[in-house]
């Protein structure tokens, strides 16, 4: 089964791809990084900030495989690099490992919306170690704007990154829905819980 990722802000948006095989494809802007088309120089580096960026090719309009984002999955996880889920924000992007531990995120992360110490203002992809999880198993992850959003498995938000509404807007209430939602339909969750009405 192929499934498709769509976001962005009102300037650009950008679109991920994550094929039978568990590759993930990219297209759009890329201003920001938010493609994660850049070549590591350390694996599991927390702190490689704009490695490999350039302000050459901002707009891509073919599709491009990921690698860097597989080989990362690889190795912070030790499995085979596959992809549980993807979210994408207003110019970065999450990726779920299929381990459902580990949070990938890269794109621009001045907000805190990566979830790295810091704040990076933009970012190569890297382990998010504030969405990441040692303990409760991550279900889905969702992007809204400059916020990042791990689930659970009923739906319920399990960490926050970013800038994300202290009280919850009908706006943001509604982007948070469609993402329990979206995940729901996927099979990701066992059941969705209100979260409109919590004042959170």
């Amino acid at each position: 089964m192929v499934r498709g990722y769509a976001g962005g802000n009102g300037e650009a948006g950008h679109t991920a791809v994550v094929d039978t095989n568990g590759h993930m494809w990219l297209a759009g802007s890329d201003r920001w990084q938010q493609l994660g088309l850049v070549k590591l120089t350390s694996s599991i580096d927390a702190n490689l900030g704009a490695t490999g960026y350039t302000w050459d090719g901002l707009w891509k309009e073919r599709f491009h495989k990921n690698k860097y984002v597989t080989r990362l999955l690889q190795e912070v996880t030790g499995g085979d690099g596959t992809i549980r889920d993807v979210a994408i924000g207003g110019d970065h992007t999450l990726v779920l490992s299929a381990n459902r531990k580990d949070v990938i995120a890269f794109g621009k992360g001045g907000e805190g919306q990566l979830g790295l110490t810091g704040k990076p203002w933009v970012s190569a992809p890297v382990r998010s170690k504030e969405l990441s999880s040692k303990k409760d198993d991550i279900a889905a992850v969702c992007a809204i704007n400059h916020c990042s959003l791990t689930l659970g498995d009923d739906g319920q938000v399990l960490m926050s990154a970013g800038k994300c509404s202290k009280r919850i807007s009908e706006g943001f209430a509604k982007a948070l829905q469609y993402c329990q939602r979206k995940a729901e339909r996927e099979g990701l969750l066992t059941a969705v819980k209100d979260t409109c009405n919590n004042g959170e």
